[in-house]
């Protein structure tokens, strides 16, 4: 491994955009073509580069285990990769069991995602199936949540939207470029620009435009819904993909439940 190989991190609160930013990176590495089922996939939960690590399985462990695994997981993704590593993660940025859980040691930058909170309880809702929308805010607003991929696998230690977005605001010795979703969807040209530079790829203004066509909402949701799409949960993945759909679609109740619980992050990226 080079010296220099480190991690930039496509960072987000789940159901914030991070599969269709990592889509329009995809088909910009590929000529402006993408499959979405073979969208850049790679995170920080393979559990190939956790298993062996310590002699014992993965469903045996806590998050306190798994949390003391991960730097030197990650280090061996990128000793496999033999160079610099793309990695998506929804984990808080945060210390657990004492251990950073985005090693700084290892990390050369992140683009942070952020989505309003408001908009984010309506998409949980659908996406993983919640049986109401107080069900779902319990999930969302909860500082101890963590979820855990099927049969007794990695943990994803979210937390709470307010929690997550507040540990990746914090100042950290690496730089953090935050891209609203908002703005991603309202400017993708402008926006999207930004990344590219962000990432160091050669800029291609005519790729670009040919990689936010390729990615347009109405396409992704077509593909889905012809061929299926593997990082589903169940429920139709591409759902809407609109911004501000609280508006009209989530009650005053909750509306203050979520402000009541995010204002100082809400206010931070100009959502209050």
């Amino acid at each position: 491994m080079s010296d220099q190989a480190l991690i930039t991190w496509i960072a987000s609160f789940p159901r914030s955009g991070n599969t269709w930013l990592r889509a329009l990176i995809t088909a910009y590495a590929n000529g402006g073509d993408v499959d979405i089922n073979n969208i850049m996939q790679t995170g920080d939960k393979d559990p190939v580069y956790y298993t062996g690590i310590v002699n014992a399985p993965v469903n045996t462990w806590s998050m306190s285990d798994q949390a003391m695994l991960k730097p030197a997981a990650m280090k061996r993704m990128l000793e496999h990769a033999g160079n610099n590593l793309l990695l998506k993660t929804h984990d808080c940025n945060s210390e657990i069991a004492g251990v950073e859980q985005i090693p700084p040691q290892l990390s050369r930058t992140a683009i942070y995602l952020v989505r309003d909170p408001r908009d984010v309880a309506l998409s949980f809702l659908n996406h993983y199936g919640m049986p109401s929308m107080d069900a779902t805010l319990d999930h969302m607003l909860s500082d101890e949540t963590l979820t855990r991929f099927p049969d007794k696998g990695l943990f994803v230690p979210q937390r709470s939207w307010q929690m997550h977005t507040a540990s990746w605001l914090d100042k950290k010795p690496y730089p953090v470029h935050v891209l609203r979703y908002e703005d991603l969807l309202a400017q993708p040209f402008k926006e999207f620009s930004k990344v590219l530079r962000i990432l160091q790829m050669v800029f291609d203004a005519k790729l670009a435009k040919k990689s936010i066509e390729a990615c347009e909402f109405s396409r992704l949701q077509k593909a889905e819904q012809e061929s299926g799409f593997q990082e589903g949960v169940g429920q139709t993945f591409f759902h809407k993909g609109q911004a501000n759909r609280w508006e009209t679609e989530l009650s005053q109740t909750h509306q203050d439940r979520i402000v009541k619980a995010c204002s100082v992050q809400m206010k931070a990226f100009g959502y209050l």
